[in-house]
Formats: C-alpha cells, structure tokens, sequence
C-alpha cells in the first residue's frame, strides 16, 4: 500500500469490511474490528480466485450506492462536493480526442472518447481514483506507445468550468506537468492550451473546368 493512505470505513461484517480510501477507491479488507465510520491508515485487501470477481463486484456497487450518504455524514458537504461532484472538464487533443470530467480537487470522474481513435486510446485503461495529472501523463504515454503521437506531435490541453479562474491555473499546471512527464522521451512535442487546428473543410467545394468549344469544321471543296 502506498505511504500515507487512510481508509474510511463503509461496511462492516463479520469476516470482511468495505473501505474507501483517499483517492476515492472501493476495496474489501479483513475486519479487524473495524467500526463503521472509522477512518484507518492500514488495510489488509482481500484477495479471490477469478470466478468470485463478480460476487465482489456486486458488494462494491452496494457499497458506492451508499457512499455518497455516508461521505456527507462524515465528511461534511464541502469535502463532498470537492472530492466527488463534477466541477470542470478537460479536453485533451492529440488527434485521439479524449474529454475527462473532473471534481474540484482534480479526481478524474469520467472519461470519454470523443472520437474513433480517441475511443482506442482509452480501451482497457482504468482511471478510477486517479488524479488529471496521472491520467494526462498516462494517457501521453499510451498515445505514443500506440503510434499516435510522435516527434513534432501536438497535445492541446482545454479546462471548461463555471470558474474561469480555476481552469485558467489548472490549464498551466497541466501544461507545465506534461512538458516536465515528456523530457523522458527523446522527441519534440509542443503541448498548449486551445485546440488543434486541422485542414478540413467546413463545406465541400467545387471546382468547374471550362471545357473548351470544338474548332469548326472547314466547308469541302
């Protein structure tokens, strides 16, 4: 487990308890006389063959049903609002568009493709938990290890948000965090804020060859 993790206690039964750590993750752990709403700085996971996944699964989504009431309880509507509720978006273009939904604090809640590719560059990848900075940085990785980004490539960064000023400061964070994550590869990448424009045209067009007319015929003698 990583260092300075707490653990908030959800459910308590009598072999096992759901805990909600930190960074907003599920997991069921031995009860050693946990009680719920206890806040704990060790755990010990419970681990399960592959065919008890699914049983697993179903407790966590019980759990998650009541997260929400408990964190309120526990931690105060602030907190709440600031680790769980939607704040802002960030929008990040490589050529795989990728658009993640983001909490006050900066925890990614959603991620979407919002493209063919951009749908390929998130296939498999697990974001729960994870802050915009590792999923940015991640997410550069799997472009340029998939072939989607390479020297002279492009990565623009866009935050939307009712408060211009929190997205204004998050967008140069990212900026100055992605450009310090690329200095590990040896290719020139230009990371900005915007969006990337490309060559394609809004409407088709047409364009018209004069044919010229047929040399008249001279008369027979």
């Amino acid at each position: 487990m990583k260092e300075n993790t707490t653990y908030l206690v959800m459910e308590v039964h009598t072999a096992y308890a759901v805990l909600l750590d930190n960074e907003g993750r599920f997991i069921k752990a031995a009860n050693v006389g946990y009680q719920i709403g206890d806040i704990v700085e060790r755990a010990f996971p419970l681990k399960y063959p592959e065919d008890r996944k699914k049983r697993v699964n179903r407790v966590i989504r019980l759990a998650a049903s009541l997260a929400a009431c408990i964190c309120v309880a526990v931690f105060g509507v602030y907190e709440y609002q600031y680790f769980f509720l939607p704040y802002g978006t960030l929008q990040m273009q490589i050529n795989p568009d990728i658009e993640m939904t983001l909490s006050r604090s900066g925890r990614v809640l959603d991620l979407d493709g919002m493209n063919e590719d951009g749908e390929t560059l998130i296939d498999g990848y697990k974001y729960d938990g994870k802050d915009k900075y590792t999923v940015t940085d991640e997410l550069t990785d799997r472009a340029i290890n998939l072939g989607f980004l390479g020297d002279g490539g492009q990565v623009a960064l866009l935050v939307s948000s009712q408060n211009a000023e929190w997205a204004e400061s998050l967008e140069k964070d990212l900026i100055d965090e992605l450009n310090e994550h690329l200095k590990q590869y040896d290719l020139t990448i230009n990371v900005s804020v915007g969006t990337i424009e490309t060559d394609v045209l809004d409407e088709p067009q047409s364009i018209t060859i004069p044919i010229p007319e047929p040399e008249p015929v001279p008369a027979p003698e």
